[in-house]
């Protein structure tokens, strides 16, 4: 199976006619990545792609519990939706409040950050793999 870098650099493909690989392992964390921080109808050509934690991003939490159990939910059901080539998922996020102090006024703001960590299996080797990812809340970005 071949698995090529992104972005796709084309000028690459018409200079030496390839473009750069990597492993499986690579792509799919790139993709998964990539589901991760899209929201759902940013992509053009499928609407649907992306993950629905944007939509808590900024949403009134009356119950912590249910709003983590959502935000898990809605990174594993993306992830069984648009990358087939992993099985077993299992989705865990630790949040965390970020102080920071901002260099020129001296403010001091405190944010969320998840650390999102997903283990699961890839379908063509049986290998057991991990994959972490940092983003932070209220409004989403990724580290």
């Amino acid at each position: 199976m071949n698995c090529y870098k992104t972005p796709l650099l084309f000028s690459r493909l018409f200079e030496s006619g390839d473009l750069s690989q990597c492993s499986e392992e690579d792509s799919i964390d790139r993709n998964l990545e990539l589901i991760i921080t899209t929201c759902p109808g940013e992509h053009k050509f499928d609407p649907g792609f992306g993950c629905d934690i944007w939509e808590l991003d900024f949403e009134n939490v009356v119950s912590v519990q249910r709003w983590e159990s959502n935000f898990v939910n809605y990174i594993s059901n993306a992830i069984r939706k648009y990358e087939p080539r992993i099985r077993e998922i299992e989705t865990t996020v630790h949040f965390f409040d970020v102080k920071n102090q901002h260099e020129f006024s001296g403010a001091i703001s405190i944010r969320k950050r998840v650390d999102i960590r997903i283990n699961a299996e890839i379908l063509s080797s049986d290998k057991k793999c991990a994959f972490l990812y940092s983003l932070y809340l209220g409004p989403l970005t990724s580290d």
